[in-house]
């Protein structure tokens, strides 16, 4: 499905980094959310990466917790 918004595109690329994070770490999908947030921060998207999107934090923060929702909460479903 094609993003409407540029947050849509945000979880979009978020959700398909922390799936590839997934498939190469095994503990990836048992983090707490501060250890995804960082480790998707460290390892996929730093502050540069994230301007290019040009949400503001608390949009960011949202987006980052969508996303761990989506790829470590469901999976331990």
């Amino acid at each position: 499905m094609k993003p409407r918004t540029v947050y849509e595109k945000a979880v979009q690329d978020f959700t398909e980094t922390a799936l590839q994070l997934a498939r190469l770490d095994q503990h990836f999908r048992q983090a707490s959310f501060a250890e995804f947030k960082v480790r998707m921060t460290f390892e996929a998207f730093d502050d540069e990466a994230l301007k290019r999107y040009g949400l503001p934090k608390p949009m960011v923060e949202r987006a980052l917790l969508e996303v761990y929702q989506t790829v470590v909460l469901d999976h331990q479903r």
